[in-house]
């Protein structure tokens, strides 16, 4: 939240409490009572990472979409970053950037990806397509498209798959612009904590959306991320046992 009330611009932050139990919900009163830009919401029930996020979707109200995990932070620069990349391509829906992924043990960060500027589609994706917080996404285009709930893990991954299968389109910024800066050893993250269970609710996901799917190279896509998902669960299954 100190990344976001040093941006200017016209923007909304939408902070979502799922039944916290720390004192976030403490803190963020706190940023809603000194910059109107900030709004807090809370589920009526525990709804985990993919309510949140459908919360914030169904009350925001700007042009354009964007997400930020609880170890990332906005660059001071992010706000015009994405407006030069909108103004680069009017038509696309989804814009993604590169990003600083900062490494905490070294206390050093470096530009993570070097996918280069253009449009891409289906079999020709960039590294982290699969993201959404390096992303923007055309609020109403998006619809009635929303994370599914009920997965711990991997429904980032899932939301942005199904926008790529809706609009086949993805903008990719300059080389060196960048919006977000990615704190990668937070062993606090829900990445960190993955369990089994996880993964297999995440591989069942992306079946049933392969089932539905009748275009051969949308269908090559997910069975690819299919065949990394099942690696990552003999992985864990090895690991538990």
């Amino acid at each position: 939240m100190e990344s976001l009330k040093t941006q200017k611009g016209n923007l909304e932050f939408i902070i979502v409490d799922d039944h916290s139990t720390d004192n976030g919900k403490e803190i963020a009163y706190q940023y809603c009572d000194r910059d109107h830009r900030f709004t807090l919401l809370t589920n009526f029930r525990e709804k985990g990472v993919s309510g949140a996020r459908n919360t914030g979707i169904d009350y925001a109200d700007g042009e354009w979409i964007t997400f930020l995990d609880a170890d990332d932070e906005l660059l001071p620069d992010a706000y015009d970053t994405w407006c030069k990349v909108i103004k680069a391509d009017t038509r696309a829906n989804i814009h993604q950037l590169n990003h600083l992924r900062y490494y905490a043990n070294i206390n050093s960060e470096s530009l993570k990806y070097t996918n280069r500027a253009g449009v891409y589609e289906f079999g020709n994706l960039p590294m982290m397509w699969f993201g959404v917080w390096n992303k923007l996404f055309r609020r109403k285009w998006l619809g009635d498209l929303r994370f599914k709930e009920g997965l711990q893990y991997g429904e980032d991954g899932l939301f942005a798959l199904e926008c790529l299968i809706k609009d086949n389109y993805l903008h990719h910024g300059e080389l060196k612009q960048t919006a977000v800066r990615h704190r990668f050893e937070n062993k606090e993250s829900l990445s960190h904590k993955k369990t089994a269970q996880d993964i297999h609710d995440q591989l069942v996901a992306y079946d049933e959306l392969y089932q539905k799917q009748t275009e051969k190279i949308i269908r090559i896509e997910i069975a690819q991320e299919i065949a990394k998902l099942w690696s990552i669960r003999l992985v864990k299954a090895i690991q538990e046992e």
